[in-house]
Formats: C-alpha cells, structure tokens, sequence
C-alpha cells in the first residue's frame, strides 16, 4: 500500500489499494502451479481501488474510488508466440508509437498487427494479439474507429516488468482513456 494525502490541503495521509492487479502478481507462483506449471495462462480480478483525485480536471468524472478489473496474461519471456495470431494478423489498427511521440508529433501510423509485429513496433505476437482482440471488441460495441489509436508507453511510462505497453485511447469530446494492460 502508498500512503496518499487526502483532501484540498493534502494535510490528511490515507492508505488505500492503488491497484487491483497486485495480488495477480504476489501469487504468481501460485497461479502456475494451479495451471501445472504451463505457460501461457491468464489471471483476473476485479476489487477497488482508490486514487486522490481531487479535481475533474477534464474528465468525464470526479472520483476517488474505482471498481476495476484487471486481466493479466503471463507468458513464457523466451516464447511469446501466440496459437491464434494467424487469426487476427491482417487487421488494420492505428498506432501512436514512442518513436513517433519522441519526435513531438502525433501522426498516427496505421497498419496491419502482423506488420507492426514483425517491425518491431509491437513487441510479440501475444501482445499484438490481445491489441487486436481490443481492437475488435471496440468495435463491435460502437466505437467510431477514426477516433480511437493504440498509443505506445514512453520508456518513462512503462511498469519496471514490462516490455511493452499500449493504452486504446478514445477522442471524445472530454479527455477519456481506456487502459488496457501489458
């Protein structure tokens, strides 16, 4: 747990569960050995969690206390070959990549997620996998996909244990983004 400061002043210390994906990772011996000690396989939460946000700023809500779920799929770092790749390969997707932001731009790149795996963009088929699974379901519920990019971490952005990370982002009239794990 991180001690936070609650309220205007700050001059309150509270300490609540920034995350809900900590207890995934805490049992991950756990969980592999339910699994008989196979890789790939994928673990799920779903708790609160708590942040000190005092200002809307331009969000949709003001709020300290989320109900989050967390999905976490944990691969072999030696093989990150995913079985149903071939499926969603073709797929176009547009991408903000860290190379593109280091520049100071934002011109969107858009290609297909066999493309951006095989150059490197993406890190691995699992990972280009699961984009695209986002990608899918975004628009099966709706989403106007010219407003929506996978936009990359920057290296300062990244959780010490990833090796890439992408968040799905959406224009809207307010600032509004979906995050997607590693």
């Amino acid at each position: 747990m991180f001690d936070t400061a609650i309220g205007p002043s700050g001059d309150k210390k509270g300490y609540l569960r920034p995350e809900t994906a900590q207890g995934q990772f805490l049992n991950f011996s756990k969980l592999l050995e339910f699994n008989n000690a196979r890789m790939p396989f994928a673990s799920a939460s779903i708790g609160k969690s708590f942040r000190n946000e005092i200002s809307p700023r331009a969000g949709l809500l003001r709020v300290r206390e989320f109900l989050m779920a967390e999905i976490e799929h944990f691969v072999d770092p030696k093989d990150k070959r995913h079985a149903r790749f071939e499926e969603v390969k073709s797929l176009t997707c547009r991408f903000l990549p860290k190379n593109v932001q280091e520049e100071g731009k934002t011109d969107i790149i858009e290609t297909t997620i066999g493309e951006a795996v095989s150059s490197g963009m993406v890190d691995n088929e699992t990972l280009g996998y699961f984009l695209a699974r986002i990608w899918l379901f975004l628009t099966k519920i709706g989403c106007d996909m010219s407003r929506v990019r996978f936009r990359q971490h920057m290296r300062n952005e990244m959780a010490h244990y990833a090796s890439d990370c992408w968040d799905a982002e959406l224009h809207t009239s307010y600032v509004c983004l979906l995050w997607f794990p590693r």
